[in-house]
């Protein structure tokens, strides 16, 4: 898959699963990036997207660590009961940008450092953490080739097209009589 396609389906299924316009968008940007770094960003999307309350899912609390990047100057960020905090990695790289600093992302003793162009990672990180520490850090980041494809598990895309199938409207004979779709006389 192209990385445009990962972020078009990611997006899609973020509205399916019921985030707002912005908050689909960041989803799909973080899933592009993780991939682009040669990480399982549709897999780590779609695990984000299955919890079931996205008031405090990891993309609402990474859009708000990007919001408040500059309070990151006075001190480290805490936040508590992340679930898939390895999403909070490309949003750390958008606020290393705005930074123009390194970023480090620690959690469960892994940690995650970004210039928001490059990505070093200790570990693999867990599906859970308590709390999850964001800080401005002088470690540099090797530069690392950037990838223009992704292999998605297919289980992974397969629950991502189902959330995707929720934003579609269901195909009447009224609507393709006013013309959606192919319409009735298609005779390809």
């Amino acid at each position: 898959m192209s990385l445009n396609e990962v972020d078009a389906m990611v997006r899609k299924a973020a509205r399916g699963a019921g985030l707002d316009w912005g908050l689909a968008e960041d989803a799909g940007r973080a899933a592009r990036w993780l991939c682009a770094q040669g990480h399982d960003g549709v897999g780590t999307a779609a695990k984000a997207l299955a919890e079931t309350s996205h008031d405090r899912s990891t993309f609402s609390l990474g859009a708000r660590l990007a919001d408040c990047a500059a309070d990151m100057r006075n001190g480290p960020l805490q936040f508590e009961n992340v679930s898939t905090p390895q999403l909070f990695i490309p949003f750390a790289a958008m606020t290393a940008k705005i930074l123009q600093a390194t970023v480090e992302v620690e959690c469960n003793r892994c940690s995650a450092t970004t210039d928001g162009q490059s990505l070093n990672l200790s570990c693999d990180f867990p599906d859970y953490s308590s709390i999850v520490t964001i800080r401005i850090t002088d470690v540099p980041v090797a530069n690392a080739c950037r990838i223009s494809r992704a292999t998605p598990n297919p289980e992974d895309w397969a629950q991502l097209e189902a959330l995707a199938n929720l934003t579609y409207a269901p195909a009447t004979d009224e609507s393709r009589l006013i013309g959606a779709g192919a319409g009735l006389s298609d005779n390809d």
